[in-house]
């Protein structure tokens, strides 16, 4: 680990709220003149305007600070932070989106200047909003003690982080998964892994983090940050901070190429001016190097399909927790920095993005991809890795190719929406915790329709508390003349979760409601050849619908 820097910095003197939140952080009153938790662990303060005196705010430090970093900051002593830093920041709005299965808070903090109230205000300044999250993961606290430190510069006049709020809206959730936190586990308290749980929403909190903020706040750009996976490959000496950006064919490739060639070269200058290193996630050989997998039950290919910038952060092990820390806060700025730089261009971007989901469910047409790899990508990289034979060196390997091109390599047509029997109850409920457009039929209705018979059907074991897994082969696509009865579900694939919706409907793709097991009960499995419950209208067409939201 790099040698961090000290300094000093004489504080204020203690004013009444200053006290009181000492008091209800349980933390000691720091001394005149001596270092603070983060100035020890991390060599920096939160920098002021010249000649601008330090405030309640500013002076404002964290459980975790105080003690050195010896511990992170439990999830009581985040909320009364977060009370504290509301109590005299003027620039943001404390209010919880949720909260978890033993009943805890999930808090989210929006920082905007002027101040705004709802996703339609927010968008309607034209700004980028950008979400930073942590803590999917329990047991991954370096990313979530970054954030409260992060917003307490937000938060205070004269820093760069509140002056960028001129041009950026920033929203906050520290800590996604309190219960894990708390028991120290990567878990949730019913053993779910929260980063699994992206397409079936079956957790309260990953409902209530997609449902209420990630799909309701619509933002640009997302942060899902994390720390400590690199050693299950060996670590990532001599990287820092690892990232990855949507990794998965059916996304619109214009947003992996944004992070690919203007986010993480960003990044990177800052890193290297701190004196850090960042690198793709996951892995690297004397060959080539890894990145992670297209599944959309995890956070940075879920955006992607959701048609947002969704970047991994994965801060690297060997830092050490004080060090960390500070990666995280230089990577995290960075985020903002870009945001602030070329704001225009992600809104952009993500927009269009947008734009042409809905254009292609609303028209009918392109190509679903329901099964993909990862290839090498057209552009060569050059890394360093532990050496394989000599202990403590490093390996430089150049001009390597890197695997992180999706590729598909089966498809089906895109339809104009996919209709549900009425029975499929399950299913809507999932579709709605998306907060996925949903229609119902007024009346029966006699329409052309494909449909898909079943092939072989493969059972695997399950995973995130799925007992088990199904895999469905289709063996034929017709074109049939059908009445679809009253009551039955029509999902429109021209909105802007249209990519999700393919990606949960068409029964061969890895995390379709199939595979899930949401639709079981209502598959022909004693019938051969029978036909799936899920039908696709392939032309635009009007129909007798209502919209609901049940």
């Amino acid at each position: 680990m790099r040698s961090l820097p000290r300094r000093t910095r004489p504080l204020a003197g203690a004013t009444g709220v200053w006290l009181l939140a000492l008091a209800v952080l349980g933390a000691p009153a720091p001394v005149q003149g001596q270092a603070t938790g983060q100035e020890q662990a991390t060599g920096q303060a939160t920098e002021l305007a010249p000649g601008q005196a330090p405030n309640a705010l500013a002076d404002l430090r964290t459980p975790a600070e105080h003690s050195g970093f010896a511990r992170h900051t439990s999830h009581d002593e985040m909320m009364a932070y977060l009370a504290e830093l509301r109590a005299v920041a003027s620039d943001l709005r404390l209010a919880s989106y949720g909260t978890t299965w033993e009943g805890r808070d999930l808090p989210h903090i929006l920082f905007s200047r002027p101040q705004v109230s709802t996703p339609a205000e927010a968008h309607a300044t034209g700004k980028p909003v950008v979400v930073l999250g942590a803590n999917a993961h329990g047991f991954n606290h370096v990313v979530r003690e970054a954030l409260l430190i992060l917003m307490r510069e937000l938060g205070t006049p004269g820093t760069e982080l509140n002056d960028l709020l001129d041009q950026v809206i920033v929203m906050v959730v520290p800590s996604k998964n309190p219960d894990g936190l708390e028991a120290g586990i990567r878990f949730n308290g019913r053993g779910a892994d929260l980063n699994r749980d992206y397409m079936t929403l079956d957790q309260p909190s990953m409902a209530a983090y997609v449902g209420q903020v990630i799909n309701l706040w619509e933002p640009h750009l997302f942060v899902d940050g994390h720390d400590g996976g690199d050693v299950q490959y060996g670590g990532a000496h001599p990287y820092h901070l690892l990232y990855q950006g949507p990794g998965l064919a059916g996304a619109d490739p214009a947003l992996a190429s944004l992070a690919d060639d203007d986010v993480f070269p960003h990044l990177n200058r800052g890193l290297e001016q701190a004196g850090y290193r960042g690198f793709y996630w996951s892995r690297g050989d004397a060959d080539r190097w890894y990145v992670g997998g297209s599944a959309p039950r995890m956070g940075r290919n879920y955006g992607g399909l959701a048609n947002k910038l969704s970047i991994l952060f994965e801060v690297a092990a060997w830092p050490e927790f004080a060090g960390g820390v500070d990666v995280a806060l230089v990577g995290l700025r960075g985020i903002l920095t870009f945001a602030r730089d070329d704001g225009s261009r992600l809104v952009t971007t993500v927009n269009e993005a947008r734009r042409e989901t809905v254009a292609l469910g609303a028209e009918a047409r392109g190509r679903i991809p329901v099964e993909e790899r990862m290839e090498a990508d057209p552009v060569r990289v050059s890394y360093e890795v532990a050496h394989p034979e000599r202990e403590g060196e490093l390996l430089r390997v150049e001009d390597a190719e890197i695997l992180k091109a999706p590729v598909g390599t089966r498809f089906r047509d895109r339809p104009y929406a996919y209709v549900l029997p009425p029975e499929a109850d399950e299913v809507v409920a999932l579709l709605l915790r998306h907060r996925i457009v949903v229609e119902q039929l007024d009346r029966p209705v006699e329409v052309p329709v494909q449909v898909y018979t079943m092939g072989a059907v493969r059972w695997a074991e399950g995973a995130n508390l799925q007992r088990v897994a199904l895999g469905i082969e289709v063996a034929e696509v017709r074109e049939v003349m059908r009445t679809l009865p009253r009551g039955s579900w029509v999902v429109p694939t021209g909105q802007t979760l249209g990519r999700v919706v393919a990606h949960l409907l068409e029964p061969e793709t890895g995390d379709s409601v199939y595979h899930w097991g949401k639709l079981t009960h209502l598959l022909p499995l004693a019938e051969e050849g029978g036909e799936l419950p899920v039908v696709k209208l392939m032309t635009p067409r009007g129909l007798p619908l209502t919209i609901t939201d049940r």
